[in-house]
C-alpha cells in the first residue's frame, strides 16, 4: 500500500506499507522527498509518531544528488543567474564566460548532461564561478545586514562548504560558502543572520536562537524547515 503523509519541516513524505515488515526504515526517493517503508496496518497517527521519533536521525540522512542539467536551462542565483547553452567550436570543453549578470555556460552539443562525469564538470566550473561573484555581491550584501543589525565582525569572507554554508570564527570573523549564492535571498539573510548571532554567543543554546530569531524577524524556525528542504541545483 502506497501514499504519503505531511510533515511541517520535510513537506511530503511518501510511505509504503509491506506485508512482513516489523520496523520502519527512512530513505529518500529520487525525486528528493522522504521515503517511509513501515508495517502494513499503521495508522496515520503511528506514521506520525514515527517520524517524530526519528526526527533527529531523519536531519542527519544525506539526501540524494539528484541534480540533472539540459540544454536550455537557466539557474536562477543570488543577484545572477547561470544558462546553459550548447557550443560547436571546442568538443569535450565546457566554455564559459560572464555577460553582465549572466554566465553563459556552454557545453558541446554533443556533450551526455545526463553523464556523471559531464555533471560533476559543470557542478564544478558553476562552483567557482560563483565564488568569484560571491565576492562582488554577497559581501557585500552581508556587510549590509550586519549594518542593519549594528553589528561589526572582524570581517567577511567566502568559503566553499554545501553542508556547512557559514561559520564565524573565533576571532569574529563570517565565513560565508559560495554555495549561498544557489539560495532565495530570505535564506542567504538568514544564514548570515544566524552567523552574526554567534559574535554574541558562540553555541547552539536558548539565548542564541532568541538572538537569531529577533535578527530574523521572529522567521528562524520557518526559515530552518526552508533551508532543509532546499535542493542545491549542483553537484558537492
Amino acid at each position: 500500500m502506497k501514499g504519503y503523509i505531511e510533515d511541517e519541516e520535510f513537506g511530503k513524505i511518501y510511505v509504503e506499507l509491506r506485508w512482513g515488515m516489523t520496523s520502519v526504515r527512512f530513505t529518500y526517493h529520487p525525486d528528493g522527498n522522504l521515503l517511509m517503508r513501515a508495517p502494513l496496518g499503521v495508522s496515520v497517527a503511528d506514521l506520525q509518531r514515527m517520524v517524530e521519533a526519528n526526527r533527529e536521525q531523519l536531519r542527519r540522512l544525506p539526501r540524494p544528488e539528484g541534480v540533472a542539467f539540459h540544454m536550455g536551462q537557466t539557474i536562477d542565483c543570488f543577484g545572477c543567474r547561470v544558462v546553459i547553452e550548447p557550443q560547436n567550436t571546442h568538443p569535450g570543453y565546457i566554455l564559459n564566460r560572464w555577460e553582465g549578470d549572466t554566465l553563459h555556460l556552454c557545453p558541446h552539443a554533443s556533450a551526455n548532461l545526463d553523464d556523471d562525469a559531464v555533471k560533476h564538470t559543470i557542478s564544478k566550473v558553476i562552483g567557482r564561478a560563483m565564488e568569484v561573484k560571491a565576492e562582488k555581491v554577497l559581501l557585500p550584501f552581508a556587510r549590509e545586514v550586519a549594518d542593519q543589525l549594528g553589528l561589526t565582525p572582524a570581517g567577511f569572507e567566502i568559503g566553499r562548504g554545501m553542508r556547512k554554508l557559514g561559520h564565524c570564527t573565533a576571532k569574529k570573523v563570517i565565513q560565508l560558502s559560495r554555495n549561498l549564492m544557489f539560495l532565495p535571498e530570505p535564506l542567504v539573510r538568514y544564514i548570515i543572520c544566524h552567523e552574526l548571532a554567534h559574535l554574541t554567543h558562540m553555541n547552539h543554546s536558548p539565548q542564541f536562537h532568541a538572538l537569531c530569531d529577533q535578527y530574523c524577524g521572529g522567521q528562524e524556525k520557518a526559515l530552518e524547515r526552508q533551508l532543509r528542504q532546499f535542493r542545491f541545483p549542483i553537484l558537492k
